[in-house]
């Protein structure tokens, strides 16, 4: 009995499963149907509203300006009545690739039919305007803009052609016609032989052989201006882009061609400039409207070009900036908010803002920045300074002398205490500036700007030279004699030989300065301090006592006798009889007196006539004097032959 009841129990098993198993079948069939009668019961009572349709989607962020493509676009489900009108059938997308979207379309957004352009051309002659050709030209790198060119872009088309194909040549400069020439061929011509084309017969060959060898071999044309480039390479213009602001888009970078957009006549000149002559295309900004300058142009333009922007750059130079403050940053600006100089670069100017937002110097003296202006090189001047130095700044931002001429703020020097001069006023008086910017004098030494002084006629005098003046600069910055008294920069002046020359010196020699800072004698009249020196005594002579005693200045302002030989000041005297060297004096044993009269070694004052016999027996250039031989012998009129020799002591 248990063999039997252990059977039933192993048959009874798979039976079990097959229960289950067919069990789970009839609920899954089940849930299936009663979905089904679901789904039948709700679009049976939802009715056309509840059915889902299929739109087209974008698949990732569309921005602005894209173009519909097949990986950038998908599909989705969405009940009809949640299905915008203007939603896109999934279907029909194919009719809608190409096209650019207007505004940005988020991942899984519906795309609708009013998001796209509807503009977008079937055909590149869609993008021809009415009455107007695409012409496509050849270009090579440089005229392809170095492949930045764009479509869309507007260029300017330029020919260099030889002359004689520009429909210029001698023949046609006639009498009738010479003043018809464009300016810059008619410039190119000798005034002189376009004076004789004027009043010359026409049919002159030599003439107008003279003529066509004066005019320029090859010309420079403007052909055609603001062209818009309808496409580069295979790579076309799509208008609708430029309405949305955004880039055209290009599938090569290198192209050997590109289309214009021309009338029919410009298509005819753009062949016949290809045809004669090297085509010259530049891009110009979309928005220029600007026609070019010229009628024509040489390779001869070159050079007065050139003139002309050297003469620009000079002019720039020469230039400074006014500054009207300093903004929170720390820079120095202008009227207009520009940056003038940065904050570094005032303070390695000594210059720098303080805790008040005030702009101070080096020793904490506060600056008025309307008081400063800077030049092309980034120097700062003060007007002050300026005014010192006796210039200006006028309306356009020139430097200009008293008199109003310009002077190039390229010339200028500004020493370390701020002081303004001139670089030809350093040069006459015989100081540069070395390539770090500091003066020196004639053997390369610094001079301390500090300690130098401008006299009324424009001289720079250095410490040296007032104290060979027994002149000195006093801790105020003044110049004082020898017993602390201050004197008038305005009333020194400068000899030829470098010599300081006081009011004592000129007064003591019947001269003086006047108001206007020149050196005059007793009758008024100017005299160039350029023809005075100094004697060994430190009194002034002029170029009339020199020329008494048979010396004179030459074109550097030295003393030399009449064979040339240099005299050195510092070996005359000045008598009141006129000039004599020391060595005259000593041989003859003589001296002068504090009265400047001569006298010998008793005290006796010597006459004018013994100080002229001094003077004819000892030559001052040296050694040299004029003596007279017979030769023998008589002229024709009876007269002894003499020759004249000169003999050293």
């Amino acid at each position: 009995m248990a063999e039997v009841g252990e059977k039933k129990g192993v048959f009874g098993i798979p039976l079990l499963i097959s229960a289950v198993g067919f069990g789970l079948a009839a609920a899954l069939l089940s849930y299936i149907y009663l979905k089904s009668e679901e789904k039948a019961l709700i679009e049976k009572y939802a009715g056309r509203e509840g059915r889902p349709v299929t739109v087209l989607v974008a698949a990732e962020n569309l921005r602005k300006g894209a173009l519909l493509r097949r990986e950038v676009l998908s599909q989705r489900k969405i009940p009809a009545k949640f299905a915008h009108g203007d939603a896109i059938p999934a279907a029909d997308f194919e009719q809608y690739l190409g096209r650019a979207v207007e505004v940005d379309v988020a991942a899984g957004k519906p795309i609708l039919k009013s998001f796209l352009d509807d503009t977008f051309p079937v055909d590149f002659s869609d993008t021809v305007p009415l009455g107007r050709r695409a012409m496509t030209i050849q270009v090579d790198d440089m005229n392809a803009i170095a492949g930045f060119l764009r479509p869309g872009n507007r260029i300017d088309l330029f020919v260099n052609i030889p002359s004689g194909f520009s429909g210029f040549s001698g023949g046609f400069v006639t009498p009738d016609l010479v003043d018809t020439l464009p300016g810059e061929l008619r410039d190119a011509i000798p005034a002189s032989l376009l004076e004789v084309a004027r009043t010359a017969d026409s049919s002159d060959s030599d003439l107008q052989t003279l003529l066509s060898g004066a005019l320029p071999k090859d010309v420079i044309l403007p052909v055609l201006q603001d062209v818009r480039v309808l496409a580069t390479g295979r790579d076309a213009y799509r208008e609708q882009l430029d309405a949305l602001r955004y880039p055209q888009q290009r599938s090569e970078r290198n192209f050997s061609t590109i289309t214009v957009d021309v009338t029919p006549r410009e298509a005819a000149l753009l062949t016949a400039a290809i045809d004669k002559g090297d085509m010259l295309a530049l891009l110009r900004n979309r928005d220029d409207k600007t026609q070019a300058d010229f009628s024509t142009l040489s390779a001869r333009d070159l050079f007065s070009n050139a003139f002309r922007m050297a003469e620009a750059a000079a002019a720039e130079r020469a230039r400074v900036a006014s500054a009207s403050g300093v903004d929170r940053r720390g820079n120095l600006v202008d009227a207009e908010g520009n940056t003038l100089m940065s904050r570094e670069q005032l303070e390695a100017a000594g210059l720098r803002v303080n805790e008040n937002g005030e702009l101070v110097d080096a020793s904490g003296k506060v600056v008025d920045p309307a008081d400063l202006v800077v030049s092309a090189d980034g120097r700062v001047m003060s007007k002050q300074a300026l005014a010192e130095a006796g210039l200006s700044v006028n309306a356009s931002g020139q430097i200009v002398d008293a008199d109003g001429n310009v002077v190039g703020a390229d010339e200028l020097v500004v020493a370390a205490d701020g002081k303004v001069m001139t670089k030809a006023e350093l040069a006459a008086s015989g100081l540069s500036v070395n390539e770090r910017g500091e003066v020196v004098d004639a053997n390369g030494r610094v001079v301390d700007t500090s300690q130098i002084v401008k006299t009324a006629d424009g001289k720079i005098l250095t410490s040296e030279q007032l104290a060979a003046a027994g002149l000195s600069i006093n801790e105020n910055g003044e110049i004082v004699d020898k017993d602390g008294k201050v004197v008038d920069p305005a009333s020194l002046a400068v000899s030829a030989n470098g010599e300081v020359l006081s009011s004592e010196q000129l007064a003591a020699a019947g001269l003086r300065v006047n108001e206007n800072g020149e050196i005059v004698d007793k009758d008024g009249k100017v005299v160039d301090p350029a023809s005075l020196v100094t004697d060994a005594n430190g009194k002034v002579v002029d170029t009339a006592a020199l020329a008494a005693a048979g010396l004179k200045l030459n074109e550097n302002g030295e003393i030399v006798d009449a064979d040339g030989n240099v005299v050195a000041a510092k070996d005359l005297v000045m008598t009141e009889n006129g000039v004599l060297s020391k060595a005259q004096l000593e041989a003859a044993g003589l001296s002068v007196d504090a009265e400047g009269r001569v006298v010998d070694a008793s005290g006796r004052v010597l006459d004018a006539r013994e100080v002229a016999q001094v003077a004819a027996n000892t030559p001052i250039g040296g050694g040299s004097k004029r003596i007279d031989l017979i030769i023998g012998g008589s002229s024709k009129d009876g007269v002894a032959k003499t020759t004249t020799l000169r003999a050293t002591e």
